[in-house]
């Protein structure tokens, strides 16, 4: 406990402001609410053998691994995965809010379940290749990339539910294209360029939804994934669909452009906006140029009308503030 609120309660128990009994029992409300300083450095030191114990295991893997035998290495694969998840748990221990170049303790068990996941990814993989040597089994290529996405899925869900931490979301993301990317390959084969485009398009749509509906959390990281990944497959489903037409093209793209700085001002997330801005970056200037090659004055209109509306709209934000400022 801190010296200075030791002594104030000290000196409430003098003056009778308090009882001996609610004294006794913030004594130990705060003994058990914080650990004492030994105790912290000893799970410090604990966390920091742990992560030397991981490096030099990676480390000395490369050096080692062709000399290993196939289920040695899927051994060895579980072993670590096994010690991630466990250095993972004990980093959740930690009530500090700064841990070593860490904002949070959180983030460090984040990095932690994130490396297990392709720790444990590269355990079902190994797995399945030692099945599909013997007699008992006999996968496909294709099918054996469905399983292993499927279970590294399984995994990624509940990783995320169990934390919600940010990489935990990045890993549920990926891994949820790769499975479907694999379902699609195994019942669709050899799908033309639009297709893929479409899929992707459909997959950052969905998500979209689902961070909308407050499913995937935080917002601003379901919303990033979400309207890039639909950017993309726009790009890749309009190229295919109209490539040969580039005016066509350039059109649709900051119509969809437009649509998502729309989106963004009506949910308010900046993310959004930056996707948006930057497709009209990207595709203003394609479109003069394709309209008028050659010709300096579009480029230059452009530019101009460009600054004033930056001009206005520091302007009107300065007025906000001050707004704000006046209202305090």
């Amino acid at each position: 406990m801190d010296k200075k609120i030791h002594k104030l309660i000290n000196k409430w128990l003098d003056n009778h402001v308090i009882s001996q009994s609610v004294y006794d029992e913030i004594l130990k409300f705060e003994k058990d609410a914080n650990p004492s300083q030994k105790s912290k450095v000893a799970k410090a030191i604990t966390l920091i053998g742990s992560l030397f114990v991981l490096s030099g295991l990676l480390g000395t893997l490369p050096l080692i691994w062709d000399n290993l035998a196939y289920w040695a290495q899927l051994i060895l694969l579980i072993v670590t995965t096994t010690f991630l998840i466990y250095a993972a748990n004990y980093s959740e221990k930690f009530e500090d809010r700064n841990l070593f170049i860490f904002k949070s303790s959180e983030r460090v068990s984040s990095v932690l379940y994130l490396i297990s996941t392709i720790s444990f990814a590269s355990v079902v993989v190994f797995s399945l290749n030692i099945l599909s040597t013997t007699n008992l089994v006999n996968f496909s290529d294709d099918t054996s990339i469905l399983i292993a996405s499927f279970f590294v899925l399984i995994y990624a869900i509940y990783l995320y539910i169990r934390t919600g931490l940010i990489f935990q979301h990045i890993a549920l993301f990926y891994t949820s294209i790769f499975f479907l990317g694999s379902l699609g390959n195994l019942i669709f084969p050899n799908i033309e360029p639009w297709a893929g485009g479409l899929f992707l398009f459909s997959t950052g749509l969905i998500w979209g939804l689902y961070t909308l509906n407050k499913v995937l959390e935080p917002s601003w990281l379901g919303y990033l994934l979400a309207s890039s990944t639909l950017s993309i497959g726009s790009i890749i489903f309009i190229n295919d669909l109209v490539g040969s037409n580039n005016l066509l093209e350039i059109i649709l793209l900051i119509f969809g452009s437009v649509i998502f700085v729309w989106g963004s001002i009506k949910l308010s997330e900046q993310v959004i906006f930056f996707i948006g801005g930057l497709g009209l970056i990207i595709n203003l200037p394609r479109l003069i140029t394709e309209l008028l090659p050659d010709n300096i004055w579009p480029p230059l209109i452009l530019f101009m009308v460009g600054g004033v509306l930056v001009a206005v709209g520091l302007y009107l934000n300065s007025i906000r503030e001050n707004l704000k400022i006046n209202a305090k």
